[in-house]
This record gives C-alpha cells, structure tokens and sequence, in this order.
C-alpha cells in the first residue's frame, strides 16, 4: 500500500488508524523515558549514570502509559464530540475536571503499588512524597498527555470542518454557475425567436437563413459549452455568427463595425460570456427609437489579456442601464456581471458607462492558455450548412 502523509493522518481505515496511534503512543513514551533518563538516580551503592536511568526512566513510564491513554482517549472520544462540539460547554468543563483529577489519582495509585515496589526491587532510592504531590505529579503527566491529544483531536476536526466548508462553497458556486449559465440559453431563444417572429409575419426572404444560423448557434451551445473553459477563437466564431444573424434582421438600418485583433489562437474564456453585451447591444443600440443606429465592436487579444470595448448608439430618453434590471429587460447584463464576479475574480475590470446617445462597455480581462492546442487551428466562423433533406431526422 502505498504510503500517503494526508491518508495516514485523517484516514479512518482501520491499518492508518492503528498505526498513527502507534506513532503517537510510541513518541510520548520515548518522551518521557528521555525526560526523566537524564536525570541521575540515587542508589544505596551511589549514583546511576544516563545508560542506567534511561533503562529505568523507559520501565516506568511503560507503567504509566495505561493511565495517560485512559485518560486521553475518555477526552478525544468522549468528552469532546458528546459535549464541546454540540455545545455543552459547561458539562464539557466538569466532566474534565473530574476525568483530570481521576486520572491523576490513578497515577498516584500505579506509584505506590507499582513504581515503589519495582524501585525497591531495583535497590534504587524511593521518592518521598504524599498524597498532594502525587495528585500534583499525576496532573502534570496527565495534562501534558491529554492536552496534546486533545489539541490534535480538535485541529484534525476544524481541518476537515473547514475543508467541508471549502466544497459546499464550491458546490454552491458552481451549482449558482449552472444556473447563470443555463439562464443564458432561454434569454438568447427568446430574443432570437422573437426576431424570427417579426420576420415571418412579413414573409421575409431572410426567415430561412436565420433559421439556419439559429440552428448552429444551439448547436455550439448545447454540446460545445459544457466545460467550464472554450477555445476563445470558437467563441469569437459564435459572436461573429450572431453578428451576422442579427445584420440579417436589421439590414441597412444599422451601421455595425467589427474589429477583432490578436492572437487569440492559444486562449480559453468561460463560454458564452461576452455574447450577454452583443446581445444588448443589437436590443438598445438598433432600438427603432433611432433614426441611424450603430454599433462598434473592438476586441484585442495581447498576451493574456483582452481588451474588449463595446459602444451603441441609444434613445436619448431611456431606464438607465445602472439601474436595477429586471428579468423581463436586461437579464443577460446582470447575468454577466455575476458570472464575472464568480469566475474571474480579481482577474477582470468591467466598467460600464451610459452617455446621451452612447452606451459604452469596457472590459479587461486575464485569460488562461490551452493546455492542449487545436492543431486545426483558430475558427473563423462556425459552419453552418443547409441540412440534407435525406439526412433530416424523422419526427418521432
């Protein structure tokens, strides 16, 4: 079995377990035979040097190591879960007191009826003491042990306390990601299908191409975004497809201007982040309310740093868009926001400013490379095909 330093301190099966305790028993006995070893004893035939009180030191401190594991194990396993960590503090402190001084009358006992005798059999000198430095000695030998025991005990327990803590929080940021993300799919559909709506009532030419490009979209949303990180090219494709999707719908009344720069071949972003911005963009920018809409897109990739810079036209008289949003206009922005919030903090900078007439989006933001690089190469555009009619599935 291979040997793991985290295993053997916090696993629970039963060989890891047995021999931390081991470990554990073994070094306080080594402890204390060092400790009261160097000490020189007298003997009716003069003084033990350190070879001799180390052999004696080690047989008595054996004796005792009977009390300090009753003791320590009635604290660890005991007292502490049954009372300290359910909050029965005052219990807790009066079970310890009498455990303490339990154990130190139980040292008291194992010297006079074993360490006297086995000293008195060794021709060693018997200490002089009574009934109060024997409850003292005992204290002190029982505190150590069992305080540290203790001390491990309770480190072991809010290391995993907190390490518990660590992944609920995990779990409820990436359960609250889901939830932004998927948030993202219906907002799109809605807008989109909206879009094809109007389209259809005058009978547009345009309707089937939109239905195509519609259909490549879902495509890379439903089976390309779901890894927390996308090849940034694949993104900027999927932009560069709903920017024509949307060209298609507003034709010449609206004056759009992209330019996107860098390299950005080697890159990976959090799928579907930027497209919340183009989206409102083409909702506010080519408003009907404007007589010449426009939009201008500008994204630059250098190292690993993005620059994106969105500015549209708006009505002159409009709900600011610092203000609150609601889920029926803007859910996407406050999507974002928040998405950003989660995933890159620390790592972006969005500063979002409405202007009379303009409505500015800058953001800043650190990417990561690609652990793995497409050897195909950047996208340049999602394909999108009209389908074989032979190859269409058939409605079940």
């Amino acid at each position: 079995m291979k040997f793991s330093e985290t295993r053997f301190i916090f696993s629970d099966e039963p060989l890891y377990r047995i021999s931390r305790h081991g470990v554990f028993w073994v070094a306080w006995w080594l402890f204390f035979s060092f400790l009261y070893g160097t000490r020189p004893i007298e003997t009716d035939s003069g003084w033990y040097i350190f070879k001799d009180t180390i052999v004696l030191s080690s047989i008595e401190a054996f004796l005792f190591l009977p009390s300090h594991i009753v003791f320590s194990y009635s604290i660890i396993y005991l007292l502490i879960p049954k009372f300290l960590l359910k909050g029965r503090y005052w219990l807790f402190m009066l079970c310890l007191i009498s455990s303490t001084l339990l154990a130190a009358f139980i040292s008291h006992a194992i010297t006079l009826l074993a360490i006297i005798p086995f000293r008195e059999s060794v021709g060693l000198a018997i200490p002089k003491s009574n009934f109060y430095y024997g409850m003292m000695s005992g204290l002190r030998g029982g505190i150590q042990t069992g305080g540290f025991a203790a001390a491990i005990k309770l480190m072991k327990y809010f290391y995993l306390k907190q390490k518990d803590n660590q992944q609920l929080l995990q779990e409820k940021l990436k359960a609250e990601l889901q939830l932004l993300k998927s948030q993202v799919h219906p907002h799109f559909l809605f807008n989109t299908l909206n879009n094809l709506y109007s389209l259809t009532l005058t009978k547009s030419e345009l309707a089937p191409e939109i239905v195509l490009k519609l259909s490549g979209l879902l495509r890379y949303m439903l089976y390309e975004c779901n890894t927390p990180r996308v090849p940034l090219d694949k993104e900027i494709a999927m932009l560069q497809n709903y920017i024509e999707l949307e060209k298609l719908r507003y034709g010449n009344h609206l004056d759009m201007s992209v330019n996107i720069r860098g390299e950005y071949g080697h890159k990976q972003i959090a799928p579907l982040l930027l497209l919340p911005f183009i989206e409102n963009s083409f909702k506010h920018g080519a408003s009907e309310l404007l007589d010449q809409a426009w939009i201008s897109l500008d994204m630059f990739v250098r190292a690993d740093t993005l620059k994106f810079k969105l500015v549209n036209s708006q009505p002159e008289v409009q709900v600011p868009y610092t203000q609150p949003i609601n889920h029926s206009a803007g859910i996407g922005l406050t999507n974002v926001k928040k998405r950003l919030d989660l995933l890159y903090p620390g790592l972006h900078d969005l500063r979002i400013t409405s202007e009379e007439g303009t409505f500015i989006v800058n953001l800043s933001l650190q990417l990561e490379s690609l652990s793995v690089v497409d050897k195909a190469g950047p996208v340049s555009v999602l394909p999108i095909s009209k389908p074989d009619e032979n190859q269409m599935p058939v409605s079940r």
